[in-house]
């Protein structure tokens, strides 16, 4: 039997051995190729993308298929190696804190986020060292440059893939006919303006939730009152000793 069949067996084996994962997978409908990247067809990456597509609207699960190609094919340029599938599920999952079903009261949408992806990286028996990488990879997707960085690559492809989607390319970071397959693949459907609406409605719901992140500012202009200015020097000032 030749190897990609006995691949292919395997991935069948483990899709009944899990009717959970089945039941996702067949939700995934991914092409198998975009722009010369190949997605992952593992059954825990597809199933992680039917996850996300029962999970999120139309727009915002493109816009995690994005950022996996997005950061998989800067990461080539960078020849750069990767855990493939939890790479693509940390793209899949990583705005799920953004979403009323998996915030908490008061967390950031990264933790939010972070948590709802490695509660279901390990409910669909993952093991721990990927739920962890696939958290961190979620949390700091938005984050500090050097800390991410210093999370391993699969970190660094959910983080470069979705500043290119949110933001556009960098010049020259990657060919104009890669850009247009991936949006061809996974088109925007008017990706600024609702994904800026998901962002203030989120700031709405939890004002206070965003300090030191990416959002402070729009939280800031959409809830002024819940975010204090000079926060750091009144917490500073409050601190349990006389002086």
């Amino acid at each position: 039997m030749q190897r990609r069949q006995l691949l292919k067996w395997a991935g069948a084996l483990t899709l009944l051995a899990h009717p959970g994962l089945a039941r996702y997978a067949r939700a995934a409908e991914l092409p198998a190729e975009v722009a010369g990247m190949r997605l992952p067809r593992t059954p825990l990456a597809l199933a992680a993308a039917g996850f996300a597509r029962t999970s999120c609207p139309d727009y915002l699960f493109n816009h995690c298929m994005r950022t996996f190609l997005f950061g998989a094919l800067l990461l080539k340029r960078q020849h750069r190696d990767y855990r493939q599938e939890d790479a693509f599920i940390g793209a899949a999952l990583h705005d799920l804190g953004l979403l009323p079903a998996f915030e908490t009261p008061k967390g950031s949408f990264e933790v939010d986020g972070a948590d709802a992806a490695e509660r279901w990286v390990r409910q669909n028996h993952g093991s721990g060292s990927q739920a962890d990488r696939i958290w961190h990879a979620v949390e700091l997707h938005d984050g500090k440059w050097a800390l991410t960085l210093r999370h391993g690559p699969e970190a660094m492809l959910v983080a470069l893939g979705a500043g290119t989607d949110v933001y556009g390319p960098d010049p020259g970071d990657l060919d104009p006919r890669e850009l247009d397959e991936v949006v061809a693949a996974f088109p925007r459907l008017k990706f600024k303006q609702q994904f800026t609406a998901l962002l203030v409605a989120h700031c709405e719901r939890k004002p206070a939730s965003q300090h030191g992140t990416w959002l402070e500012s729009l939280c800031r202009e959409h809830a002024p009152h819940a975010t204090p200015d000079n926060a750091v020097e009144k917490e500073i000032a409050a601190a349990a000793f006389a002086e």
